[in-house]
């Protein structure tokens, strides 16, 4: 055994077995990437209305400047 961090792979053919291992469980497939790239573009649109509405409620005066301070205490 050796003791050091790996280096990883270094050489072509220990990098096609590092990317065919990381594949084959399927969390790396191109649908599950897809997938995850279009659930991260729905949070930011959520995130960007939310957004929004937070900035009308504090541009009409349903909520005060220092809001968050209330829910820190939750």
């Amino acid at each position: 055994m050796h003791g050091g961090a790996s280096t990883g792979p270094r050489t072509k053919d220990g990098l096609a077995r590092l990317t065919e291992a990381r594949t084959t469980h399927g969390h790396y497939t191109a649908a599950k990437r897809a997938e995850a790239k279009q659930s991260a573009q729905v949070g930011r649109q959520v995130r960007a209305e939310l957004r929004d509405i937070e900035q009308w409620a504090l541009d009409d005066g349903h909520l005060s400047k220092d809001w968050r301070k209330d829910w820190d205490k939750l």
